[in-house]
């Protein structure tokens, strides 16, 4: 507990003392400085940095050891299952070779712990529990061939006990779970292991409480015993578990007051563990951990027809994740979230009379489909995992509607996020059936509307929303339909409105480079020399360097402009990058780490700048999170590979828009219109405009250009554009070359100064 974690700051400064005339020490003294940055200061990915330095170090073994089985747990407080069984897998082969079985048995039992928990979640299937058991089957195997063991091996012995049962009862094998649980709790008594008892008593109120009402005083029982031991230990992540199990049981025994308050005591302890985490990964990762406590408790609000409780609770499950990151990279802007929390209420007064808002919540979002036939001739269980759901919070400033679209997330789920949204999110049946379950129940408050705020949950941020198709035909944009802008929370909404302190003088710096070999693009450059040119700004473009250039210089400008190749990826979202020039990247991690802007506005007018990868709890990891927490009040950003050409038209049409008075979603969506009813011959006159202007390039002919394969296949790429000569290129002059959502549907407005209408003192 706390009193004895003191305890250990003392001792560690004494052996710290010690260690500056006797180097053997130091390491040691780093690691257990980890140790305590880990469990004391719940700061997981700066304990997860230092131990990660440790083991790039020559330790002897046995440390070398005892760092990989800490640096595990720092991976399991993020949630990050995968990579603490590599490093629990890695910390097994060490003590294997060193012959200590004790320490094997450790890391065995905690594989097993993120087995249990990585499957609770919903990022194993079940199999991960068969693989479970074996591990606390392996382990109990070493440590009770022992022979008079010493009092903490007797703890570690129950601690196993625990966690088999544990997984026992995510099988709904009942009676072998308490069995378990009895065994532990024996041993805890025996040492006199005060929190081991309480740890046992909460596992078997899940127990009492899932074998049905005949137990539920029994589970009541044990989660108060549970409780009060729990906390006079201030184990803060324990009592999250058991105030959330509380919960639990009272919604199911009919008190929904006294659910809600327990629900509400585990949120406030979430909320101030997650502050404590310094990395974005950190933050989103245990919001996914503890993710379902606030799917349950909306469920609830809505259950008692409560439903701006509901909204508010949705938004404190998105704009604390938001804000915690805000505090270290835009203590500005944080600080204007933080005085103001955002409530129902709030957004009704903000919004426009002629504005919509659209917020969307996904419950019981499974990642890993459970599709191997060996688990699928027995029931597992996931205790306190709520029902798949997708809800709609239609707020206006009259009221709010909440609908149930009885459509499931897990339905959503892309397999994989590269290259997957352009081919998955456009086919037309798909577009028609997302409209009638995410637009068609509220399709009456979007008449007359001028303005449609979308805040999209899980799954639903890859959809390009505008892009849907309506009964009639036509795609929600559309001539005489609302402007659209993206926001990752209601609360962001309105203060992204409010322009950073310092505004900056000049008016845009735009960064081009075509790039080289398989990912040279034609019309990068062009672009980025076009819209400094339309705005009055300045445009770095071609080899030159630009990453020290962007890092002294964009805090001065109120655009940013970067057109580039960009690349997600999926498994290292921080590592997405854009390509500035030969052998000179931009990182997601870099924009955190290093730049800080004024802007206004950032536009990525790059492939897949706007994917980032979607946590459990909401976070998106990515590059367009890391422009926010750099400072920008609007990004536009694109959600697939985009093709050049169309890319350049809009632009100029986009920048052109904004001279002309235009507001940011206006610019967009008028810019998008007219792409989308652009002919072949206007097209042409366009395109061969900007090859005539360029005239620093040497550019090939406008059909060589024309000719050149594009990512997709539909358009300019297989009609005239193919043919060797160019009589069919006149005869089909009158088409429409943009039409398909595939141009003009990715560039995706999240954020806008103004909007609201308001504009920041």
């Amino acid at each position: 507990n706390t009193r004895h974690l003191d305890r250990c700051e003392a001792a560690l400064g004494q052996l710290e003392a010690l260690a500056r005339h006797q180097p053997a020490y130091a390491p040691w003294c780093t690691y257990l400085r980890g140790i305590l940055i880990n469990e004391r200061d719940c700061d997981w990915a700066e304990a997860e940095a230092i131990f990660s330095r440790l083991l790039e170090t020559d330790l002897e073994p046995a440390l070398h050891g005892r760092v990989l089985l800490a640096l595990g747990r720092s991976y399991q407080y993020q949630g990050r299952w995968q990579e603490a069984l590599h490093t629990y897998e890695a910390a097994v082969s060490l003590f294997i070779e060193l012959n200590r079985p004790v320490d094997q048995a450790k890391a065995w039992k905690q594989m097993a712990i993120c087995c249990r928990r990585g499957f609770t979640q919903g990022d194993f299937n079940a199999a991960a529990l068969d693989q479970g058991i074996t591990y606390c089957r392996r382990a109990l195997d070493l440590l009770e061939a022992i022979e008079a063991p010493s009092p903490s091996v007797v703890w570690l012995i129950g601690s196993v006990w625990n966690t088999l049962g544990l997984i026992h009862r995510s099988l709904r094998q009942w009676d072998e779970a308490i069995a378990c649980y009895q065994r532990d709790l024996a041993l805890c008594r025996s040492l006199g292991d005060r929190l081991g008892e309480g740890l046992s008593y909460g596992n078997l109120g899940e127990v009492y409480q899932r074998r049905g009402p005949d137990t539920w005083p029994q589970a009541l029982d044990a989660y108060r015993q549970a409780l009060a031991i729990i906390r006079e230990f201030d184990d803060r992540y324990e009592e999250i578990e058991v105030l959330a199990n509380l919960g639990s049981l009272h919604r199911e025994m009919g008190k929904p007051v006294r659910a809600l308050e327990h629900y509400d005591r585990a949120i406030g302890l979430i909320e101030a563990l997650r502050a404590g985490a310094s990395s974005e990964e950190a933050r989103a990762g245990f919001l996914a951990t503890t993710v379902d406590v606030y799917a349950n408790t909306v469920l609830l609000c809505l259950e008692m027809e409560r439903g701006d409780q509901a909204f508010d609770y949705g938004e404190r499950a998105r704009s604390r994740a938001f804000l915690d990151v805000l505090v270290s990279h835009s203590p500005a802007l944080a600080r204007r979230m933080a005085a103001v929390p955002t409530t129902l209420a709030q957004v009704q007064a903000a919004l426009p009379p002629d504005a919509l808002l659209l917020e969307y919540f996904t419950t019981g979002l499974v990642e890993a489909q459970d599709r191997r036939p060996a688990s699928s001739h027995r029931q597992v269980y996931r205790h306190r995992f709520p029902p798949a759901r997708t809800l709609i919070f239609a707020i206006t400033r009259q009221g709010l509607w909440v609908h149930d679209t009885g459509l499931s997330p897990n339905d959503l789920l892309p397999r994989r996020l590269d290259s997957v949204v352009e081919r998955h999110f456009l086919k037309p049946e798909l577009r028609r059936r997302l409209y009638d379950h995410l637009i068609a129940p509220v399709e009456p408050l979007l008449r007359g509307r001028r303005r449609l705020y979308l805040v999209p949950h899980g799954p639903l941020h890859y959809i390009p929303f505008q892009a849907l198709i309506a009964p009639d035909g036509d795609t929600l944009l559309r001539e005489g339909g609302p402007s659209f802008v993206y926001a990752p929370s209601a609360t962001f909404l309105l203060h992204s409105r409010q322009r950073t302190e310092g505004a900056a003088p000049a008016p845009l710096l735009a960064l081009g480079y075509n790039g080289q070999d398989r990912m040279a693009l034609r019309f990068a450059e062009a672009e980025a020399q076009r819209v400094a040119q339309v705005t009055g700004g300045r445009a770095l473009i071609g080899p030159t360097p630009k990453k020290a250039i962007l890092y002294r210089e964009a805090a001065g400008h109120q655009v940013l402009h970067i057109s580039c190749h960009g690349e997600f990826d999926p498994d290292l979202p921080l590592a997405s990058a854009l390509y500035l020039g030969p052998g000179e990247t931009l990182t997601a991690m870099e924009v955190l780490e290093h730049l800080r802007l004024r802007c206004d506005l950032v536009v990525l007018s790059a492939c897949e700048s706007g994917l980032s990868r979607v946590r459990r709890g909401d976070e998106l990891i990515g590059l367009t999170r890391a422009f926010f927490y750099a400072g920008t009040s609007a990004l536009l950003s694109t959600l697939w590979r985009v093709d050049e050409r169309s890319t350049l038209i809009l632009m100029e049409q986009f920048y052109q828009g904004l001279q002309a008075g235009l507001d940011f979603a206006d610019a967009l969506s008028r810019a998008q219109l007219y792409l989308k009813s652009l002919s072949r011959r206007e097209a042409s006159k366009l395109l061969e405009r900007f090859l005539l202007e360029d005239s620093a390039s040497a550019w090939p002919t406008l059909f060589e250009v024309l000719r050149r394969p594009q990512t997709h296949p539909k358009g300019w790429a297989e009609s005239a554009m193919d043919e060797q000569t160019g009589l069919g290129w006149a005869r089909r002059h009158e088409e429409r070359p943009f039409a398909d959502p595939y141009h003009w549907a990715p560039f995706i407005l999240t954020g806008d100064r103004t909007l609201l209408g308001v504009e920041a003192g």
